[in-house]
């Protein structure tokens, strides 16, 4: 008996989703998927979220040529973006009526203390008070984030 049964499996990685199907025949050996199975691109984030000084914020946000929102938005193109403007996320109201714009010096100060720079932002992140890494930081997310 030479009988495939096909199982598929999906999951959202970083907004994208993932389909995985698995055949098993009879006799154990695994069949190859079927010609509707769509090949995924590369899921993995850009190399610039996996610097050590980016460590902070890439538990929920990617940087860096082909970044894509999670938890967090990207921070890719973020310098001089106003504040709850990136189409497709969503940010808090709050965010959302900051009237804040993305240059250095407001990303220093809302790393250091987001909660009080943002009252009801949703990031979670409680701050950073090492002034000299939070300066690498905020230069690597200028640096970084500029290239598209």
């Amino acid at each position: 008996m030479n009988r495939t049964v096909w199982f598929g499996l999906a999951a959202a990685l970083g907004g994208v989703a993932v389909g995985t199907f698995i055949a098993l025949r009879s006799a154990g050996e695994v069949a190859a998927p079927p010609p509707s199975a769509q090949v995924v691109a590369d899921i993995r984030p850009p190399e610039a979220t996996f610097d050590p000084v980016f460590e902070p914020c890439a538990h929920c946000h990617q940087i860096g040529r082909g970044a894509r929102s999670a938890t967090g938005p990207i921070l890719q193109g973020l310098a001089n973006r106003k504040a709850g403007t990136l189409p497709g996320y969503p940010f808090s109201p709050a965010m959302q009526a900051s009237g804040l714009t993305w240059d250095a010096a407001t990303l220093d100060r809302f790393i250091a203390a987001p909660q009080a720079v943002v009252p009801g932002t949703r990031m979670i992140y409680a701050g950073m008070d090492d002034v000299e890494r939070r300066k690498a930081l905020v230069e690597f997310i200028v640096r970084a984030g500029s290239g598209s």
